[in-house]
């Protein structure tokens, strides 16, 4: 059974949704309430398989705190970046592998570092690489 993009995203907002007091968003918004994390597809490698058994998604996750509270911000932003704990991103994201039995496997591959996002404030933040293998047919 092949999966959606929509259900990878909402698969991925909800293995992030353990990380309390930030605004997860499987779309990137407009005009996001720091910190947040939003979800998007980055690309697919189709064919990873014979006969279109598998596909290769790949997802960017972003992540923003606030860039005018300079130390709290850049705090915040490590507990994203840790490997493991409550507020690692990558420990949340391989927290189900599978998003519920809809895809093979989850990854993080990388992460930045750290980047201005914006100009108007201008926030602060990195983002996830995820590589996502899903059967294609």
């Amino acid at each position: 059974m092949s999966v959606t993009v929509s259900e990878i995203r909402a698969g991925l907002a909800a293995n992030l949704a353990t990380i309390t007091g930030t605004q997860i968003v499987s779309y990137q918004l407009s005009n996001p309430t720091t910190p947040s994390i939003a979800v998007f597809p980055a690309g697919v490698d189709y064919n990873q398989a014979m006969a279109r058994g598998l596909d290769k998604w790949t997802f960017t996750v972003q992540a923003i705190v606030s860039a005018s509270v300079d130390q709290n911000g850049q705090q915040l932003l490590d507990s994203y970046l840790a490997p493991t704990g409550s507020t690692s991103i990558r420990a949340a994201l391989e927290s189900d592998r599978t998003l519920g039995g809809k895809v093979q496997n989850v990854q993080v591959t990388r992460v930045s570092g750290y980047t201005l996002f914006g100009d108007t404030p201008p926030v602060l933040g990195a983002e996830w690489t995820v590589e996502v293998w899903a059967t294609a047919l």
